[in-house]
């Protein structure tokens, strides 16, 4: 069995995941855009738009896809956390998450972990980061 999650993106799915991959060492594999679908676009959506994205994070993969404009809600009730070798490795994602997005906690030491912080990114996507497992 295989668990992931699918996050619905507002006609920014190909700019995250570009980010991700760029800043967080993920590497995408699919990248299916609504042109390359044998049925039609959805209202509201554009050939460009993305049908279905995945991107690997050490064997975890993250998928998602956007979605029409009246369809989207910013994602909530959850976070992606992702467990990191080093103190220096979650400032440098926390710093590169927070670009254009929300700290919600800056990094620093806890009770579990020399170092944690939680983010919302450019994309709406809430983060958490934590150094160790």
């Amino acid at each position: 069995m295989g668990l992931s999650f699918h996050i619905d993106f507002d006609g920014r799915c190909e700019e995250a995941f570009a980010f991700y991959a760029r800043h967080l060492g993920g590497r995408i594999g699919t990248l299916l855009r609504i042109d390359d679908a044998p049925m039609p676009a959805p209202p509201g959506l554009l050939g460009r738009h993305v049908l279905h994205a995945n991107i690997r994070f050490d064997g975890v993969e993250l998928a998602g896809g956007d979605v029409a404009p009246a369809r989207y809600r910013r994602p909530q009730g959850f976070c992606v956390l992702l467990g990191l070798e080093s103190e220096e490795r979650v400032r440098a994602c926390f710093e590169a998450l927070r670009e254009g997005g929300e700290v919600v906690l800056a990094p620093r030491p806890t009770f579990w972990s020399p170092c944690y912080a939680i983010v919302v990114d450019r994309f709406g996507v809430p983060w958490k980061l934590n150094c160790g497992s």
